[in-house]
């Protein structure tokens, strides 16, 4: 009878494993509706073929290859946003113990279309993916005045985060 439970319990943990991936798509996670739910970019990374295409392909319409660590870097969650009528994900990662090594970036899933705010370690950016002057300052740092997210994300602010759009 131990063995039946074990293998019970193990095919149980299986089960739950993919029903866990699954749950990174990025068209689930405009679904969060609260940022400590939210899926984190490496996860929807691994998970979304669509969104990770959209990655690697902003980096190569640029000349360059994405780092590796992108892949499996420190992440922040994908946070829904909704600009006019567009919905969006904004999120980063960063290359472990050198986060100012960063790539931000801001997804349109409809679309599968990924703009990019790429900072290496020596202080220079580069844009991915030709992002017009709003989404540019969607991809500041949300702690920056100059941001239109500033003030406005906390840990309890409703999503998706509704914004004016053009």
């Amino acid at each position: 009878m131990p063995k039946r439970w074990m293998l019970y319990w193990l095919a149980a943990l299986l089960a739950g494993g993919a029903q866990a991936a699954d749950k990174h798509t990025a068209k689930q996670a405009l679904q969060c509706q609260q940022q400590l739910q939210c899926a984190y970019f490496t996860d929807v990374y691994a998970a979304d073929r669509g969104f990770r295409n959209a990655v690697l392909s902003s980096f190569r319409g640029s000349g360059s290859k994405a780092p590796a660590w992108v892949a499996d870097g420190v992440s922040t969650p994908l946070l829904p946003l909704k600009v006019g009528r567009e919905d969006y994900l904004l999120g980063s990662v960063c290359q472990p113990h050198n986060c100012p090594h960063q790539l931000r970036v801001l997804y349109a899933p409809r679309r599968q279309q990924l703009f990019g705010r790429y900072s290496r370690d020596d202080g220079s950016v580069h844009w991915l993916g030709r992002p017009n002057s709003s989404q540019k300052a969607l991809l500041l740092d949300e702690a920056a005045p100059a941001s239109p997210l500033y003030g406005k994300l906390g840990d309890s602010t409703p999503l998706p985060l509704q914004l004016p759009g053009k």
